[in-house]
């Protein structure tokens, strides 16, 4: 196996499993069955804290938004908000991948 095709399959993995997960920090709560979706702080008409924030990366918005939908349920958040969506690039060993990251904050009525 060549060394460019070993870099390229080693790349491909990293993307992959970089996608799988969302990534999340903050404070996490008993799992909730609904979340309120918001894509502004306006929106929300209840008091709230913030309770994390959330990001997943991957090339369609609508698996990334079902991915921190349900992280969302499993920290006992009650809403998101959607705050913005980057395109990010990497490139390792010459070879470029773009995606998306969709950007959100866990939210939690008092």
């Amino acid at each position: 196996m060549s060394e460019k095709y070993l870099s390229l399959v080693i790349l491909a993995s990293l993307f992959l499993l970089s996608c799988d997960s969302v990534r999340y920090i903050g404070t996490s709560y008993p799992p909730t069955d609904h979340i309120d979706i918001y894509y502004s702080v306006q929106d929300v008409k209840k008091e709230y804290e913030v309770i994390g924030k959330a990001s997943n990366a991957g090339n369609n918005l609508q698996k990334n938004q079902n991915k921190i939908i349900n992280e969302a349920k499993k920290r006992g958040a009650n809403g998101i908000i959607y705050s913005d969506v980057q395109s990010a690039t990497s490139v390792t060993a010459g070879y470029s991948t773009s995606s998306d990251v969709l950007n959100a904050e866990f939210i939690k009525y008092k």
